[in-house]
């Protein structure tokens, strides 16, 4: 059931600016319930939310003059505490003409503005503010998606914001946005990694592995369009596959095409093809380890290939394969290449392979080792370097004990007395 988040769009004027730049049907239209089915911000985020999200109940009041002039206001990024100012004086100016906010989920406080004056444009937990010349329903999906607690998107390899543009959370003037007669611009919509982050993806639409290792061929629908049966997401590893249909929000994107996220930190990463492009066509590939090592027991694989994509019937076929290293820490020893626990382990020297049977001391070193090369992939630093401290002294441990065993047998033994 979605849960039900209207939110109070403010429309109010400053002192000095009485003239009232759109009519209230307009924001109505825009923002709630009676403008279903213009890709307005209801039809938004109940896709991009896979339903999980109803702001259907979000109502507009209006318009509210502050007892401030345009010029009164000081907000900015470097000053966050001049637009919570503006937040307080909408809310107040609001409950001054007996509405009642707590009923609803956060504000949207709509400023007038001229051509040439604009108060702000920004978004939070604490609510949304725009002008009435940056009036845009692709924006607005940004800054209300930070309401929702959304962050900025990026490309994998940077930090920097606003950088995949194929996403809506980074809208200002980088990504696809599609124009649109009644809301300026539209879409795109939002990756299935930040539906994701938020727990809006319908995990029962999404393909997930059954074992460590796979390689299964399957098809995905658009991202957006939970009206048509079957997968609208895949996981691979830390990875989400989605199919995005040069449609609807994201008829502006340059074609149709397969797109891989990670999330960090509250961030999605778009993720690039192995030839460098960032979104993925046809005979396209997706991997840590994209090459052909069928021979290398030491390599984890993780790929994706495009197989097709069809636009008329609305589907993308991709290929998903994992193979897990095959050499692995079980129990008292080592497997190397698929060996029963307790067998013997393998060292390859030069490409010769050397037995190791598993009573030898050195097959006990082999187990040392296995945890050495674990450490660095330790979420605690301190963790691994704690281990990498044990691993050497259980190594010097069992070295002196072997020493030791040697000098024993090579003493000669003590004369005896007839």
């Amino acid at each position: 059931m979605a849960k039900r988040t209207p939110w109070a769009i403010l429309l109010c004027k400053w002192s000095d600016m009485p003239k009232e730049a759109k009519k209230r049907s307009f924001f109505e239209q825009m923002f709630t319930a009676s403008g279903r089915g213009t890709f307005n911000m209801v039809d938004f985020f109940d896709d991009m939310s896979h339903g999980n999200v109803d702001i259907g109940g979000s109502k507009v009041f209006g318009w509210f003059t502050l007892p401030h002039k345009w010029s009164d206001y000081k907000g900015s990024g470097a000053n966050p505490q001049g637009r919570q100012d503006l937040i307080n004086w909408a809310k107040q100016a609001a409950t001054a003409n007996g509405v009642d906010l707590s009923s609803f989920f956060n504000v949207v406080i709509c400023m007038n503005a001229t051509a040439t004056q604009g108060t702000d444009l920004f978004g939070g937990g604490g609510g949304v503010v725009c002008d009435t010349n940056v009036l845009e329903a692709s924006i607005l999906g940004q800054e209300m998606g930070h309401g929702y607690g959304l962050d900025h998107s990026r490309l994998n390899g940077t930090l920097a914001d606003y950088t995949d543009r194929w996403d809506v959370m980074s809208t200002w003037d980088s990504c696809f946005m599609q124009p649109h007669n009644d809301y300026v611009r539209i879409g795109p919509g939002l990756n299935a990694a930040n539906m994701d982050g938020r727990g809006w993806l319908d995990g029962s639409r999404v393909w997930s592995p059954r074992s460590t290792s796979f390689s299964e061929f399957i098809t995905l629908r658009p991202l957006h369009r939970r009206d048509l049966p079957g997968y609208l997401a895949a996981r691979l590893g830390d990875y989400i596959v989605e199919f995005r249909k040069q449609d609807r929000w994201d008829a502006a994107i340059p074609r149709s095409a397969v797109l891989v996220h990670r999330f960090e930190d509250n961030h999605s990463y778009l993720m690039p093809a192995t030839n460098g492009q960032q979104d993925l066509v046809a005979n396209n590939t997706f991997g840590d380890n994209p090459g052909n090592t069928p021979f290398d027991i030491f390599a984890s694989v993780t790929r994706l290939t495009v197989d097709e994509i069809d636009d008329t019937n609305q589907v993308a076929t991709i290929h998903l394969e994992h193979r897990a290293p095959q050499v692995t820490a079980v129990g008292p020893g080592i497997l190397f290449g698929g060996v029963a626990a307790g067998g013997d382990g393998f060292v390859i020297i030069g490409g010769k392979i050397i037995r190791i049977p598993p009573r030898s001391p050195l097959f006990r070193v082999l187990e040392q080792i296995a945890l050495h090369e674990a450490a660095p992939v330790l979420s605690s630093a301190l963790i691994g370097e704690e281990l990498r401290r044990e691993v050497f002294s259980s190594i010097a441990a069992i070295a002196e004990q072997q020493l030791q065993a040697v000098q024993m047998f090579s003493q000669p033994a003590p004369l005896q007395r007839r």
